[in-house]
């Protein structure tokens, strides 16, 4: 169950459907993206994050996130998600436009009545 509502979230989110990943959270979500063991991003509230994955969309011309493998347990999982896109512009980290970038990292995830709380990447 845990598992179809993140398939979910990462299918909406290579087809670029925001309203589709929107419809995978509480309206209290939290997103945290992780760099290098100290936070880059955190954003608070399904309005939030839905202002920034529609500015954030146009960043790369591709994208696709893969999910390797994932561990559940109660209301949490843990994933390992293979990201690969191309730049559409350069990037504030060195990454320039037109260059591919390809990480592989873990994800985790809360859930509350079959809906996501808490994504961190």
């Amino acid at each position: 169950m845990h598992e179809d509502i993140i398939n979910r979230y990462i299918k909406s989110y290579n087809d670029r459907d925001i309203e589709g990943m929107l419809d995978c959270v509480t309206e209290d979500v939290v997103f945290e993206n992780i760099s290098n063991a100290s936070q880059s991003m955190r954003l608070e509230g399904r309005e939030q994050m839905g202002e920034v994955a529609r500015l954030s969309g146009n960043a790369f011309s591709y994208r696709r996130q893969r999910l390797i493998s994932i561990v559940v347990g109660e209301g949490k999982a843990a994933a390992e998600i293979e990201f690969e896109g191309k730049a559409a512009v350069d990037l504030p980290n060195g990454v320039r436009a037109g260059e591919t970038v390809k990480i592989r990292g873990a994800s985790f995830f809360e859930l509350r009545v079959l809906l996501l709380i808490l994504i961190a990447y």
